[in-house]
């Protein structure tokens, strides 16, 4: 701070000096104002009489100094202080107001594409991702997308599993009557609409706790999902063949490559029946008796990320 402070704001100060004073003031008499005559020279006369002389008033020179110098100090110590606060409290990097914020650029990953479920170069563990499938037991459909978390493998023949759950892809020729009891032939009416090959499924004898087939759509294309249990105890039921027991359906009749779907004992299976531009389709998740409810959730999200690409 400058040491002539006090001087040069004297010398602002000399101007009041020229200030006319009027020579008439108001003073207040029972609460009326009425005319006073002070004079200037008056009121000085009249004040020094008003001061108490036996009062000890300090001598040090600043007491000599006049009252406008100190009003006038305090003045500008306070215009100091603001200032100080002011800057204190933006800086000398804050932004000025009439500059635009600046924008901070967020980069989002691009989306891999889904890959060929049936087409990988080798067989095994599967990245987590979306996959599709464009054919089914070798008809020709549009893209049907899963997506498949950690864990996940697959072995070519339409269907990928992690641990002692499955999901398969399958177009049925022929529905068995009685998967119990397979030698009692296949389901009369057709399996290849939406409504008779829910309704052959949904039907069929041998299985426990089926519910009712409800209506779904993905995608715009028509389905129907339902679930149904195998018995705990095949004992009292007949193999097709030697080693398949209870099997559901038989497809790949046309290609002369006759092929079974057969479960185990206890089995939970959800089934997913799509019309795919008139292709009727299943696709299904099995889940082996005693596992915990997770493994359940995951294959009902499994079913749930189904989409299809219809090009």
């Amino acid at each position: 701070m400058r040491d002539d402070f006090d001087p040069v704001v004297a010398d602002r100060f000399k101007v009041l000096d020229h200030v006319p004073v009027p020579d008439t003031w108001s003073r207040v008499v029972d609460h009326v104002a009425v005319p006073d005559t002070w004079s200037r020279v008056r009121t000085t006369e009249e004040v020094l009489n008003m001061v108490d002389l036996e009062t000890a008033v300090p001598t040090e020179p600043r007491q000599q100094r006049p009252m406008r110098v100190l009003v006038a100090g305090i003045v500008a110590a306070a215009a100091v202080v603001a200032i100080v606060l002011v800057a204190s409290r933006f800086g000398d990097n804050a932004t000025p107001s009439d500059e635009p914020s600046p924008t901070v650029a967020v980069t989002v990953p691009p989306v891999p594409p889904a890959q060929a479920l049936f087409e990988q170069p080798t067989l095994g563990e599967l990245e987590p991702g979306a996959y599709y499938v464009d054919e089914v037991d070798g008809t020709a459909t549009p893209r049907i997308i899963v997506t498949v978390g950690d864990g996940w493998s697959h072995d070519g023949f339409w269907s990928i599993a992690k641990g002692d759950a499955i999901m398969t892809f399958s177009r049925p020729d022929r529905v068995f009557l009685d998967s119990c009891h397979p030698t009692d032939g296949y389901h009369a009416g057709p399996v290849t609409t939406l409504d008779g090959l829910a309704a052959a499924l949904s039907e069929q004898g041998g299985w426990v706790d089926v519910t009712t087939p409800s209506d779904i759509s993905v995608d715009g294309y028509a389905g129907k999902v339902f679930q149904r249990k195998t018995p705990a105890d095949f004992s009292g039921c007949t193999p097709v063949q030697t080693s398949f027991m209870f099997p559901s359906w038989e497809n790949g009749s046309e290609l002369g490559q006759r092929g079974f779907s057969y479960y185990p004992p206890g089995d939970t299976e959800n089934v997913l029946v799509l019309d795919v531009d008139t292709t009727i389709v299943i696709l299904e998740t099995r889940v082996n008796a005693g596992q915990p409810a997770a493994v359940h959730a995951e294959m009902a999200a499994l079913l749930d990320s189904i989409r299809i690409d219809g090009g």
